[in-house]
C-alpha cells in the first residue's frame, strides 16, 4: 500500500474464517458447551447448550425476514450500518429445566446477529440478536428470553472477543500494532492496524477501501512500514564481513582481499514494492604480489596495495 492511513491489514475470506472455526471446534470442544443459570421472582431457571457441529460465521447481516424475528439484545431495535455479521450454529442441543424439572430436550438452529467493534486495540462483539428453532416456547418463554437469549449472546460475543492482529515479526523486527479499522464486507472480514514504529495519520472509519477479494487471505503493508522495517533490518548487518580469501599460483603471483560491508543509506522502495534500492558503502582491500617465475620460487615484490570506501 503506498498511500494509506494504517500500516498493515490482514483479510480473511468467509470459507478461510470457517475453517479456523472448525479447527478451534475440534481442538477445543468444551469452549462450545456450557450452562446459565437465573433467578426470576424466586424461580431458578436453567439453560444448558452443547453446539453438536461446528459454528460458522456469515459475513453479512441477517435479512430483514430474519431481523424482524429475532429476540434483541437490551437497547437494540435497529440493525446498525455497518461491522454486522451472523454466528450460526446448526444444531444446538438444549436443556432448560424451570426449578427442579426439566423441561424435553430440543436440537434446532440458532442464529445470532453481532455488530464488530475497535475497543482498545482489540475488538468487541455487539450482540444484537438471536433467532431461535425448536426452542420452547408458550409457557415456558420466559426462560427463552431471560436466560437462554442472553446466554446465547454471550457465546456469540465471547467468540470474536478481543480478536486482533497479535504482534508480528517481520524481517526480523517484531513490531506491535494496534487496531484502527475493522471492515466486515461480503466476502473478507478485514482488520488493519497501525504499527508501533511508524508514525499514521488519524484513520477515518468512513474512508473507502478497495480490498483485494480475490484472495481467500491477503496482506497489506505499507512503504513506510516497509521502508522501516527494511532499514531496521540491514542496520542489523553493518560492519559484517563480505568476503575475505587468498589465491596463490605457484611461481607467478599471489592475492589477498577482504570486503566489509558498513552501512546502507537513503533506502527506499520502488512503486514496484518488490525492489528498492539504497546507498551502499563498502569498504574492500587487496594486495597483489609478482613473484618472478624460477624453479624454486624464490624472490618477488609486491607489484600493487588497494582499498577502497564506497
Amino acid at each position: 500500500m503506498s498511500d494509506s492511513n494504517f500500516d498493515l491489514a490482514v483479510g480473511v475470506g468467509g470459507d478461510a474464517v470457517n475453517s479456523g472455526l472448525q479447527t478451534a471446534y475440534q481442538q477445543h470442544r468444551d469452549a462450545f458447551r456450557g450452562q446459565a443459570e437465573k433467578t426470576l421472582e424466586g424461580t431458578d431457571y436453567t439453560f444448558a447448550w452443547d453446539f453438536l457441529d461446528a459454528p460458522s460465521l456469515a459475513l453479512t447481516p441477517p435479512d430483514a425476514d430474519l431481523w424482524g424475528k429475532m429476540i434483541k439484545a437490551d437497547g437494540v431495535t435497529d440493525l446498525p450500518d455497518s461491522g454486522v455479521l451472523q454466528f450460526t450454529a446448526q444444531q444446538l442441543q438444549a436443556d432448560c429445566k424451570v426449578g427442579e424439572t426439566p423441561l424435553p430436550q430440543v436440537t434446532g438452529k440458532v442464529t445470532v446477529a453481532l455488530q464488530l467493534k475497535l475497543d482498545g486495540g482489540g475488538i468487541t462483539a455487539l450482540p444484537l440478536g438471536a433467532w431461535l428453532e425448536n426452542l420452547p416456547d408458550g409457557p415456558t418463554s420466559i426462560i427463552v428470553k431471560n436466560v437462554v437469549v442472553p446466554a446465547l449472546l454471550t457465546q456469540g460475543a465471547t467468540l470474536l472477543k478481543g480478536l486482533k492482529i497479535p504482534a508480528q515479526d517481520l524481517f526480523g523486527q517484531t513490531v506491535t500494532l494496534s487496531l484502527v479499522r475493522v471492515d466486515v464486507i461480503p466476502t473478507h472480514l478485514v482488520l488493519a492496524s497501525t504499527a508501533a514504529v511508524g508514525q499514521p495519520q488519524a484513520v477515518r472509519a468512513d474512508d473507502a477501501v478497495d480490498w483485494p477479494t480475490d484472495k481467500q487471505v491477503f496482506t497489506l503493508i505499507s512503504k513506510s512500514l516497509l521502508t522501516t522495517l527494511l532499514t531496521a533490518t540491514i542496520k542489523q548487518y553493518e560492519n559484517t564481513p563480505l568476503a575475505k580469501g587468498d589465491k596463490t599460483i605457484q611461481f607467478v603471483a599471489s592475492a589477498r582481499w577482504d570486503a566489509t560491508f558498513r552501512r546502507a543509506t537513503n533506502l527506499t522502495v520502488g512503486d514496484d514494492p518488490t525492489t528498492a534500492s539504497a546507498g551502499v558503502d563498502v569498504d574492500w582491500h587487496a594486495e597483489l604480489d609478482l613473484v618472478p617465475i624460477s624453479p624454486d620460487g624464490s624472490g618477488g615484490c609486491a607489484l600493487s596495495k588497494a582499498g577502497h570506501e564506497s
